[in-house]
């Protein structure tokens, strides 16, 4: 019973058809993978019928479109064995009932959202099925809404996956990981340890910068003088944060990263804006809990005082729903 799940052909189902969700549908697509993409936009399902499919202008696969099965939640009646959602943090528990509702026994789950635990609460959610934490790099984003294009921009597309709470048996891991690499993203099967200080990195680099924007709300090229000091607080806290939870961080990291954010306030495009600030001004759910308020929630968790963390989250504390995640 179980080799023949091994041996055969991994159904994936990727929830999200954003940049993310597209691009990854279209790398599975192009090496001959069962994969269905879900929408929740039927003119993007239809846009894409019409023009025969997706199309991704990509650096590592060229330009293509690709024909990818895509629909939405109530067209799709199968079971999937993988599923990736390439959906916005605040939308990840409104996609709990359809995920139960897709899944078979050994299922695994995948979330590729912006955030620090995601793959922790997801896993008190569905406590049933397997959950990995994953990290994808690839610099995607719209390219023509209209006719349902996408750019990636990356001169390599890199994905790293762990099992957290070992639960997949190591053949299934060996073939997802063998699916990614033949699909061409540069696939690394790595221990949760890794994982986790891969992980706490990427929160450096982003919840200090969001906290200082929605604190001052600003963007990065304002970020000078006493509000520069502000984020170098923040950034220091979760240093201290991470030695609290026995995460090494790399030598050298925070002074590499603060030569990157000075070239990165140069930039002139959307990423210099804080996306949580953004939402906050047209009244949409942001990804505050995963970004900042898990900080929060770990500073205590491990008696920890970050009095600039703490500050900012006094300001904000209406908007955490934190406790609806990890409950």
């Amino acid at each position: 019973m179980f080799e023949k799940f091994f041996k055969k052909k991994l159904k994936y189902l990727i929830i999200g058809a954003g940049s993310t969700g597209a691009t990854f549908a279209c790398f599975l697509q192009s090496a001959s993978k069962n994969v269905t993409l879900i929408s929740k936009y039927e003119s993007i399902i239809k846009t894409a019928k019409e023009k025969g499919g997706i199309r991704l202008i990509s650096k590592v696969k060229g330009d293509k479109r690709y024909k990818i099965n895509i629909k939405t939640e109530s067209e799709y009646h199968s079971k999937a064995d993988i599923i990736i959602l390439c959906i916005r943090t605040p939308d990840i528990l409104s996609a709990i009932p359809f995920i139960e509702k897709v899944s078979h026994s050994k299922t695994v789950v995948m979330s590729i959202a912006n955030g620090f635990g995601i793959g922790y609460a997801l896993g008190k959610k569905l406590k049933n099925l397997s959950v990995l934490d994953c990290a994808f790099v690839g610099k995607c984003r719209w390219y023509n809404r209209q006719d349902v294009e996408y750019l990636q921009q990356r001169e390599y597309v890199e994905f790293q996956f762990a099992d957290k709470f070992y639960s997949t048996d190591s053949k299934l891991l060996e073939n997802i990981k063998n699916d990614f690499i033949l699909s061409g993203m540069d696939t690394h099967l790595i221990s949760e340890k890794q994982f986790m200080e891969l992980a706490f990195e990427r929160l450096i680099t982003r919840s200090p910068f969001e906290a200082c924007c929605i604190f001052y709300n600003i963007n990065a090229h304002e970020i000078k003088g006493d509000k520069e000091n502000t984020f170098k607080k923040l950034c220091n806290e979760l240093l201290i944060l991470a030695k609290a939870m026995k995460i090494k961080i790399r030598d050298g990291f925070l002074e590499e990263y603060y030569a990157n954010f000075e070239k990165y306030k140069e930039r002139d495009d959307a990423n210099v804006y804080s996306s949580i600030l953004n939402d906050m001004k047209i009244g949409q759910k942001s990804e505050i809990d995963f970004l900042f308020f898990i900080v929060i929630e770990l500073a205590k968790e491990y008696k920890v005082d970050l009095p600039t963390y703490f500050m900012i989250a006094e300001k904000f504390k209406n908007y955490e729903t934190l406790d609806k995640y990890l409950k």
